[in-house]
């Protein structure tokens, strides 16, 4: 098979996955993450203080306690708000498909069927 028939494929897939409910899910749920101030101000801070301390970091710089307080405070006001907490969800269920189609893959080229009720992958392909 060529590798322009397989990156086809591969386009397909990716597609097949674009259709998916864990991908409108996620949309959806990114789009009512926006629409809620709270969240979005949750997560605009909280990804403002990491990146300021990844940098310190690859910088070689010392975090001070405070900024690690900084950290773990916000990701508590993260942890209770039930807007974030559905996008972590809905992101975890993308990431569940995912790994199964890798693994999918990967057994597939080692020449490997899934098991007959699919229990290893999580899917429901019945090979």
């Amino acid at each position: 098979m060529s590798t322009e028939k397989i990156i086809q494929m591969a386009f397909e897939l990716g597609n097949t996955i674009a259709q998916s409910e864990e991908i409108q899910s996620l949309k959806d749920t990114q789009a009512k993450l926006i629409k809620d101030q709270e969240a979005s101000a949750l997560v605009g801070n909280y990804q403002e203080a990491l990146t300021k301390i990844e940098n310190k970091m690859r910088d070689g710089l010392q975090i001070v306690p405070e900024e690690e307080q900084q950290m773990e405070a916000l990701k508590q006001q993260l942890n209770g708000n039930p807007m974030v907490q559905e996008l972590i969800q809905v992101q975890e269920k993308l990431n569940n498909l995912m790994q199964s189609v890798y693994f999918a893959i990967n057994q597939a080229m080692a020449g490997e069927d899934c098991s007959s009720d699919c229990s290893s992958c999580g899917g429901s392909c019945g090979m």
